[in-house]
């Protein structure tokens, strides 16, 4: 007589299949609310509130800050499809348009990858730089220049000296708050690049954010999934960080004399948070990628186009007050722009993997809100 087989063991395996089932369910679903919410399929109408033109300009320009007088910008430039080239920064002169780009000469020694970049002008009317530096992929800091000379007289970078930290896992944007104090984004968790994909694929929030104070390094906001941009608000006492896979702003009250941070709020924008920066009247201005799948298929492919936003957000008594489009483009003029920023109606906008800067004149009139 054949052994009868175990109903224990028949029910288990049922389970077991279940929860599998469930399991290969429930994965489907997140996956797929993960590409909805990354703006697959979403695109943008070609929109601007001005005349832009499509420059030519040197690889990836990934950010950008404004020079005070308005005389002109400093570009962050680094070809990101081959690590290996080196970086370099660059004046960008406003006196004409289109503008003309000049280098700004590093020291040759220093291993220089640039990414985001921040400038502060202290009360003796010095101007520091700081810069965020891949020196190779595991090794992270931040340059601080003194920036002198003029756009007649041309420009001159002096190296300061870098500023490392182990707490630099992965750094993105960075906020300058005093000559050599700042706060930057990291915009990862530690750990090897595959556990980066599981961090954007999951939305798990591994950012942080961490404040040098010109002696030491420490970690003031954590939880945030993919922390990118980074601002301070005119006065100090506000601190506006982007989250790229949540697509809003964070902000934070600052506590100038610590440099503690407390969440204070968030603002829900139409795509992932890229570069922040304010202008000279107190506003932010950004840009933000609608299609997220989009912008990786450009990183990867540069046949492959990406549409872009360019927003400038106002301020009401330090608060965040309306949010306006000033650019809009499929990706026809330039895709997945990096970086937006204003002075006197000149709207710059780079991107970081193209050779291409848009230099607009802007009428604050033609600015189109956004609901």
């Amino acid at each position: 007589m054949p052994p009868r087989k175990s109903r224990s063991g028949t029910g288990g395996s049922r389970l077991l299949r279940l929860w599998w089932r469930l399991f290969a369910v429930a994965a489907i679903a997140w996956i797929g609310y993960t590409v909805w919410s990354s703006g697959a399929w979403r695109s943008t109408d070609s929109f601007a509130a001005g005349q832009c033109i499509a420059i030519d300009a040197p690889p990836g320009p990934e950010d950008i800050v404004m020079l005070p007088d308005g005389s002109g910008a400093i570009v962050s430039s680094q070809d990101r499809r081959d690590r290996e080239a080196r970086g370099g920064l660059f004046f960008y002169d406003l006196s004409a348009a289109p503008g003309r780009f000049l280098p700004l000469p590093v020291p040759p020694a220093l291993p220089f990858h640039p990414h985001g970049i921040s400038l502060f002008r202290a009360e003796d009317g010095r101007l520091f730089l700081q810069v965020i530096n891949h020196r190779s992929a595991d090794r992270h800091t931040v340059e601080i220049f003194i920036l002198d000379g003029d756009a007649a007289g041309g420009f001159r970078l002096h190296h300061r000296g870098s500023v490392a930290s182990s707490l630099f896992v992965h750094p993105n944007g960075i906020a300058a708050a005093g000559p050599e104090a700042f706060y930057l984004t990291n915009d990862r968790g530690s750990g090897p690049r595959w556990m980066h994909m599981v961090e954007n694929l999951l939305q798990l929030s591994r950012s942080t954010v961490v404040y040098h104070d010109g002696r030491g390094v420490r970690e003031v906001a954590r939880d945030i999934a993919f922390a990118n941009g980074i601002a301070l608000s005119a006065d100090g006492g506000t601190l506006l960080v982007g989250s790229t896979l949540w697509r809003m702003i964070l902000t934070y009250t600052r506590d100038p004399a610590s440099g503690a941070l407390y969440r204070s709020g968030s603002l829900t924008l139409p795509g992932g948070v890229d570069n922040i920066h304010r202008d000279n009247l107190g506003d932010f201005w950004l840009t933000v990628h609608p299609n997220a799948a989009a912008t990786i298929g450009h990183a990867v492919n540069p046949e492959k186009t990406a549409p872009s936003m360019a927003l400038r957000i106002s301020t009401t008594g330090g608060a965040l007050a309306r949010v306006a489009e000033a650019f809009g483009d499929p990706g026809t003029a330039i895709s997945a722009a990096s970086v937006a920023v204003q002075q006197n109606g000149r709207l710059l906008i780079g991107a970081g993997f193209s050779s291409r800067m848009m230099d607009c004149r802007i009428e604050d009139a033609r600015l189109k809100p956004v609901e």
